[in-house]
């Protein structure tokens, strides 16, 4: 579990107001023991495995108030962030490791926040403030932020500063939509992948209900749960399953090449000395069937199994039966709008 600090209390803020948006420096030290105290409150007393702790949500957006802070932010109601500086952020990092260690949360990692894009994280210069500072590079758990918008703006330009000094470090986007539920959301999910070189996706919420205020802003999701308790298994599920089944934790993802010009991507995954099946994601963007050539190199599978989330969710995870390799190589027919998964016989 990560957990992240939505928005400060009104006394960590210049303002002295909910949603205030500017830090008091002067309350540093108590913001980290309040947000100490909401991890052990976490993990002792709900049983919470928190690992990560995560310093703001979309904290790189300064727009959202007026020019002078004089009231709370705006155009984004729902929303309890602050404005994080960059050097705030780097300051913030090496005073909170401390207070986590003496609270005996040693194992609980920092991230530098949850900027609205990972091109925010490199362009607003979060990369480079921790980059400069030695203690909050040293402090730095893992690598954050949200994987929304366009191609351009999944970027892996600040995740590659940071591994330049500490390679070891992972990255996680921990909110993207869900968009429409089809294979564009598995396209976004691979543009994180190899676009932005993460090792873990958080889509936005997997499991909602009906009760957002002035309604939810992404509405895509992959249960939806009514007011009565009832639920409603969406076609987001399905397609989410064809990514999540075969990408899990400790595998590797694998280099992997398409046709210049045409609708179909790949993800890969590599067994990577772990107990699952090296795996392939085969995914149609295109609206006519594609007869796709695959080659599979370094794997030692002579055969892959397949299962395949058509359009609309009309076939659901359907098994596509043993896929033979011959000299390296196995045909199948992906439908326009289709997923399909390959795992190692």
């Amino acid at each position: 579990i990560l957990t992240t600090l939505y928005g400060p209390p009104a006394w960590a803020t210049k303002q002295k107001f909910l949603r205030g948006r500017d830090l008091d420096p002067a309350q540093y030290r108590n913001l980290a023991l309040y947000v100490t105290s909401w991890v052990k409150y976490l993990r002792e007393k709900e049983g919470f495995p928190v690992k990560y702790l995560s310093l703001h949500n979309e904290g790189d957006s300064p727009n959202r108030w007026p020019l002078d802070g004089s009231s709370g932010n705006i155009g984004h109601g729902h929303d309890y962030n602050a404005f994080w500086r960059p050097q705030e952020v780097a300051a913030f990092i090496p005073l909170l490791r401390p207070v986590l260690d003496q609270n005996g949360l040693v194992d609980v990692g920092i991230t530098p926040g949850e900027s609205t894009v990972w091109r925010n994280f490199s362009n607003m210069l979060y990369d480079w403030a921790i980059f400069d500072s030695p203690e909050a590079l040293k402090g730095l758990g893992l690598i954050t932020s949200h994987g929304f918008g366009a191609p351009e703006v999944i970027t892996s330009t600040g995740t590659d500063l940071l591994r330049s000094r500490r390679p070891e470090l992972h990255a996680w986007t921990t909110s993207y939509s869900w968009g429409t539920m089809d294979v564009r959301f598995i396209e976004l999910s691979r543009q994180n992948i190899y676009s932005a070189k993460v090792n873990a996706l958080i889509p936005w919420a997997f499991i909602q209900t009906l009760t957002w205020v002035g309604g939810d802003p992404n509405p895509g999701c992959a249960i939806r749960v009514s007011e009565d308790g009832g639920y409603t298994v969406l076609p987001g599920y399905h397609f989410y399953k064809q990514l999540s089944r075969a990408g899990q934790p400790g595998m590797a993802v694998t280099a992997v090449t398409t046709t210049s010009g045409s609708d179909v991507e790949l993800i890969g995954f590599a067994s990577n000395g772990t107990r699952h099946k090296d795996a392939v994601v085969v995914l149609n963007n295109g609206r006519s069937p594609a007869r796709v050539q695959l080659a599979v190199r370094g794997s030692a599978a002579r055969a892959f199994r397949g299962f395949r989330t058509t359009r609309n969710a009309e076939e659901k995870y359907a098994p596509l039966g043993v896929l033979e390799l011959k000299d390296g190589e196995l045909e199948l027919e992906v439908p326009g709008g289709a997923v399909a998964t390959l795992f190692a016989e």
